[in-house]
């Protein structure tokens, strides 16, 4: 097994002097599954009710509330992107029990469970003056969030792709869609800074992520103009999943080519956050891999079946 953590005072000692005023944070994680406890009549959110096959109650609601609000207070980015919020009621939850001050953005999608994109910020660090969702192909659209980052422009991209229960087809369908709004984008301005992150459900050495997403500069036509820095970690067998027993990389940031050669904010380093608390040592098939709320239908009180992850830039 394989893990991986970059600690931002490790990124600190490499930043020009007269830079650390400037230094911020971006990440990404899928929290798995943040219902709240009231029944929609809009989409089928039966599981996660009182009444519900989990019994999902307001003291598991509670807990896991708690524990998301752990790991992102440890955290403390600056702008943060979430996956799998049922609703605002969750996310404005979630954000009344942390301790870092955050706002934030979160619009409902046409998702059949309700799962839901939400972007956290530090209302002093990030300003936003436009969001909106982009459809992708499938039933759950991407959250688009532009806005000002310390004085300088700044667009965020938050995706949920397909998961791997899906066809093929339907995955690449939506990262194609995906690579083609990333390109319109800068189509219009290349210099624009971009981070575009989320679950992709696809690691970047898969097809469809290696037809649509380039893993190095320059780019070739017909890709998107973005970058991910966790190339070399995925090269070294770090990831942020289990997938079929084995750690792969679906949660992912890429930076346009502003952050490494542009006029703007520089990109510094990035990471997978873990601690040991966040991973499983009693179930023998997940052992050493995230611990879930739920695995197998029984509930293990866990954080996600996903590890977070950043960059930091400035």
């Amino acid at each position: 097994m394989r893990t991986a953590c970059l600690f931002l005072s490790l990124c600190f000692a490499s930043v020009a002097y007269g830079q650390q005023d400037r230094i911020l944070t971006a990440g990404f994680w899928n929290v798995e599954n943040l219902y709240d406890t009231i029944p929609s009549p809009f989409y089928d959110d039966s599981d996660y009710t009182p009444q519900g096959r989990l019994k999902w109650d307001g003291e598991k609601y509670g807990n896991k509330l708690s524990k998301i609000a752990e790991v992102l207070d440890s955290l403390a980015l600056d702008v943060v992107g979430l996956a799998e919020i049922e609703s605002e009621v969750a996310v404005r939850d979630l954000v009344r029990t942390l301790e870092t001050p955050y706002n934030y953005i979160r619009l409902t999608g046409g998702d059949s469970r309700g799962m839901g994109l939400a972007l956290l910020y530090k209302g002093d660090k990030f300003v936003p003056d436009t969001a909106y969702l982009v459809p992708s192909g499938f039933s759950r659209e991407v959250l688009y969030v532009r806005g000002e980052l310390l004085g300088l422009q700044v667009g965020f991209i938050v995706c949920h792709l397909p998961s791997r229960l899906n066809r093929n087809s339907v995955r690449e369908r939506a990262i194609k869609s995906l690579s083609g709004f990333i390109s319109s984008l800068l189509d219009r301005d290349p210099s624009a800074q971009l981070v575009v992150m989320g679950d992709f459900n696809c690691a970047p050495g898969e097809k469809p992520m290696k037809k649509y997403f380039p893993r190095e500069f320059p780019v070739p036509p017909g890709m998107a103009p973005v970058f991910s820095p966790f190339t070399d970690k995925v090269a070294k067998g770090y990831g942020t999943y289990a997938y079929r027993g084995r750690w792969s990389m679906s949660d992912n940031i890429y930076l346009s080519p502003g952050f490494f050669h542009g006029n703007g904010f520089t990109y510094f380093g990035c990471g997978i956050y873990i601690r040991p608390y966040l991973l499983d040592y009693d179930d023998p098939s997940r052992r050493g891999f995230p611990l879930r709320t739920f695995s197998g239908g029984k509930y293990r009180n866990g954080y996600s079946d996903h590890l977070p992850v950043y960059v930091i830039f400035g």
